[in-house]
């Protein structure tokens, strides 16, 4: 059992945050046991010097993209064509596909996020290596390799029944070997995978409950393309509605170039939107339309989108997703939302994570704070979204365990 005294912020909703002062939280096995005003023990660590958060969620990610951030293009499809498919392919080798994933987990775990929702290169191996990486470091994170057997580079192109079959065994060997781990199907987006691949992926994952992710709606160009392919559909968002790829338990990138017939199919089918800000200002791909979602009551969260976003700190994606909104105003307290509790709530795990809670597991991070008795959770708040936040990022727990400490 560990007793330690610390301050909480903990997300209630979109626009409240919970600050509870000099707190005993305890932590037995890999649950939040209690949370108390007095303490259980007289031996307690104290980390009054910090203020304790739920685990950040990072539910749009590309772990073999993790080396080419910042690499400059114009915008979605010359981006993916010059540095992107090279990058990929050399996931192909296992050294390769092994070093990424182990740089990748531990800067996730530095920066304070314990749970991600991840893309691999589209080989077997690279995706198997990840999972292997990722249980033997101990982190949260659903995980798939991407699917492209249309339109593709030499070299990542996949065979139809291959690239299904792989993922196929891939979630059968790793969705839910441990608490930690699940596979998600991962149709890289409309342009490069037929709909025979789409359809035979949606129909597994309906059958099975399984998670799938893509990319919709990111880009201008992206979608003359598929409109183009697809003649016969009125939207892109169509494409996926027919190949039975939309669903509660989808999660869509971007989803940036709406129409108001595509948010009714996205709200109507229970799929969730993740928002990537980071990644669409640095591409250009344009504004997320976040007062639309509201309208429309659609859930969505936040996702680093690493290569395209810059950085693993959620942090950073929560201060760039009010940045990148020209009139709608982002509270931190709403930024913070949704990078926990409400990330939680759109990957369907909001009664396991997202929240510090009894009962939940105990995946904290603690953050240094100049003075936190004296100060309100909006400042404390605010300075943890805007100023370089990945140095006050002082310990990190995943299901109970600690996985990252700064040295003293």
């Amino acid at each position: 059992m560990i007793l330690i005294k610390t301050h909480i912020l903990n997300p209630l909703n979109r626009f409240e945050t919970e600050f509870r002062k000099n707190v005993f939280l305890t932590i037995k096995g890999n649950r939040i046991h209690s949370l108390s005003d007095q303490p259980d023990d007289d031996h307690w660590e104290d980390y009054t010097h910090c203020v304790c958060l739920p685990g950040m969620i990072d539910a749009h990610v590309h772990l073999s993209q993790f080396r080419i951030r910042g690499k400059h293009s114009s915008e979605l499809l010359p981006w993916l064509n010059e540095h992107v498919f090279p990058e990929e392919a050399r996931s192909s080798e296992p050294e390769y596909a092994d070093v990424i994933a182990r740089e990748f987990f531990q800067d996730l775990i530095r920066k304070g996020t314990t749970t991600s929702v991840i893309y691999t290169a589209p080989f077997f191996s690279a995706c198997d290596k990840a999972f292997r990486i990722a249980e033997e470091l101990g982190v949260r994170a659903l995980i798939g390799a991407a699917l492209m057997d249309v339109n593709s580079p030499e070299g990542l192109q996949q065979k139809t029944d291959t690239a299904f079959q792989e993922s196929v065994d891939l979630y059968h060997e790793w969705n839910g070997k441990n608490e930690l781990l699940e596979y998600i199907f991962s149709p890289r987006f409309a342009p490069v995978c037929s709909p025979r691949l789409m359809k035979l992926t949606g129909d597994f994952a309906s059958r099975n409950n399984a998670y799938i992710q893509t990319h919709l709606s990111e880009n201008l160009e992206e979608i003359k393309l598929v409109r183009s392919l697809y003649p016969e559909v009125s939207s892109y968002t169509e494409v996926y509605l027919k190949n039975n790829l939309l669903g509660p338990k989808t999660l869509l990138g971007h989803a940036i170039h709406l129409s108001d017939s595509e948010l009714e199919i996205i709200k109507k089918t229970g799929s969730k939107v993740i928002h990537c800000p980071d990644s669409n200002f640095f591409l250009k791909s344009g504004q997320f339309p976040w007062s639309d979602l509201l309208r429309f009551e659609i859930p969505f969260a936040l996702g680093s989108d690493v290569g395209a976003g810059t950085d693993l700190s959620m942090f950073q994606v929560m201060k760039m997703a009010n940045y990148r909104q020209d009139e709608y105003i982002v509270s931190p307290e709403e930024a913070f939302y949704l990078a926990t509790r409400g990330g939680a709530e759109a990957i369907g795990k909001d009664d396991q994570i997202g929240a510090i809670e009894v009962g939940k597991s105990a995946d904290l991070v603690f953050a240094d704070c100049r003075d936190p008795q004296t100060r309100e959770s909006s400042d404390i708040l605010s300075e943890l979204m805007y100023l370089e936040t990945n140095q006050k990022i002082n310990t990190v727990f995943v299901n109970g365990k600690i996985k990252f400490q700064r040295a003293r």
